[in-house]
C-alpha cells in the first residue's frame, strides 16, 4: 500500500481494505470489512464502520459517522460532522432490527452538518446544502437545502452555477465545469450525464 497514510491515533482494523494512497487521519477508526478506493480521505475522529464502502478519491471531513449499509461512490465530498444513519425504526434491543442501505452515488457533495435518513440515494452530483435534513431521494445534479431538505435548484457538475429545476442536460456541464474540476472529475459529469434517462 504505497503512499497510503494511516495517522499513530488512528484505528484501522484488521480486514479494512484501504486502496492505494488513502489518508487516514487523528483519531479516526475503520472497522473490518470496509472498502476504500484510491486515494480516499478519511478526516479526524470520523467512523467509517463494518462493509461500508467509499469509492476513488472522495474526501470524508472531520467527524463524520458513516455507519454499516452506506455506500459512497467516487469523487465524493462530505462535509464535517456528517452523520448518516442506518436504522428507520431505532429501538434497543429489538430483534428484527435490519440495516437499510443508503447510497451516494458518484461526484456528490454533502455540506456540514447535514443528517441523511437510511434508505435514500443521492444523485450523482447532487449538492446538500449544510445543514439540510435528508429523508428523501436527491436527484442527479440536484441542489436541497433545509428541514426537511427539498428540491430546490438544479447545480452545474462543479457546482459554481445553480440552475432552475427545468434545466436542460446540456446546461449542467459548462465552461466553468472544464475550467474547475479535473480531467477524471469531468469526464466522470460527461458519462454520468450520458447515462441518465
Amino acid at each position: 500500500m504505497s503512499d497510503t497514510f494511516v495517522h499513530p491515533s488512528a484505528f484501522v482494523e484488521a480486514g479494512a481494505n484501504l486502496g492505494e494512497g488513502c489518508k487516514i487521519w487523528h483519531f479516526a477508526q475503520v472497522r473490518p470489512g470496509a472498502e476504500l478506493g484510491a486515494r480516499v480521505s478519511i478526516g479526524k475522529d470520523s467512523y467509517v464502520d463494518v462493509g461500508v464502502t467509499i469509492g476513488e478519491g472522495s474526501r470524508i471531513q472531520n467527524q463524520v459517522n458513516i455507519y454499516a449499509g452506506v455506500k459512497i461512490g467516487s469523487w465524493c465530498f462530505v462535509g464535517p460532522a456528517v452523520v448518516f444513519t442506518n436504522d428507520q425504526l431505532p429501538r434497543v434491543g429489538n430483534k428484527s432490527w435490519k440495516i437499510v442501505e443508503t447510497v451516494v452515488e458518484n461526484g456528490a457533495s454533502i455540506g456540514a452538518g447535514a443528517v441523511l435518513r437510511c434508505g435514500i440515494r443521492v444523485g450523482a452530483f447532487a449538492m446538500i446544502g449544510a445543514g439540510a435534513l435528508v429523508t428523501k431521494d436527491v436527484p442527479p445534479f440536484t441542489l436541497v437545502i433545509g428541514h426537511p431538505a427539498g428540491d430546490m435548484k438544479r447545480v452545474c457538475a462543479c457546482g459554481q452555477t445553480i440552475l432552475p429545476l427545468d434545466s436542460e442536460r446540456k446546461d449542467l456541464l459548462r465552461a466553468c465545469c472544464k475550467e474547475n474540476m479535473s480531467d477524471a472529475t469531468y469526464d466522470l459529469a460527461q458519462t454520468t450525464l450520458t447515462s441518465l434517462p
